[in-house]
């Protein structure tokens, strides 16, 4: 046995807490106050069967794949944050009028080589103290869907309506706090 064992043991024995958390949304930010829940989505690599007689081998197909991210938030009663959602996608598929998207492409744009249908978001992760501990940066997010609105009259008093947004992104990132540089 080695005489440094305890140099590969775990430094900080404090667990990562599933309360601690901000979502930052970098085009609708006002889902980001009532964001109620949010996960950091599977990243899985591809592996192919090669039939052969006994043992089957595997072999790598070397793709890296980011399953959807979803987000839940409140709704406020006006349906603010829901209609940024909303409009969104929108604007990324058919609108009912010419020049919805047009529109939508004026407002969200910041700079000439903005991407107007795409943005970054950012999970900040707290730690036990409730401080700024990693981020997880989703690049050239979209969203895909937007769930139901259901009003039903048994439900409870204290039972508000959520909504569940599901995002497609090209990749994310896990990094320090205000840092380029990954954990």
């Amino acid at each position: 046995m080695s005489e440094n064992w305890y140099e590969s043991q775990v430094q900080n024995r404090n667990y990562l807490s599933p309360i601690g958390f901000l979502f930052i949304l970098e085009k609708a930010r006002k889902i980001s106050y009532l964001c109620q829940s949010t996960s950091i989505p599977t990243l899985t690599v591809g592996a192919i069967d090669i039939p052969t007689p006994g043992m089957a081998p595997m072999r790598l197909d070397g793709n890296a794949q980011f399953m959807d991210l979803e987000v839940e938030f409140l709704i406020d009663e006006d349906l603010t944050n829901y209609m940024q959602i909303y409009k969104w996608l929108e604007a990324l598929g058919t609108p009912a009028e010419f020049d919805s998207r047009m529109v939508w492409r004026r407002e969200k744009s910041r700079a000439r080589e903005d991407n107007p249908l795409t943005s970054d978001a950012t999970l900040q992760v707290l730690n036990n103290n409730n401080l700024h501990n990693f981020d997880v940066v989703f690049k050239d997010l979209f969203p895909i869907s937007l769930s139901t609105l259901g009003f039903n009259v048994t439900m409870g008093d204290n039972e508000y309506m959520r909504a569940t947004a599901t995002f497609k992104y090209n990749y994310y990132e896990i990094r320090q706090p205000n840092k380029t540089n990954k954990l």
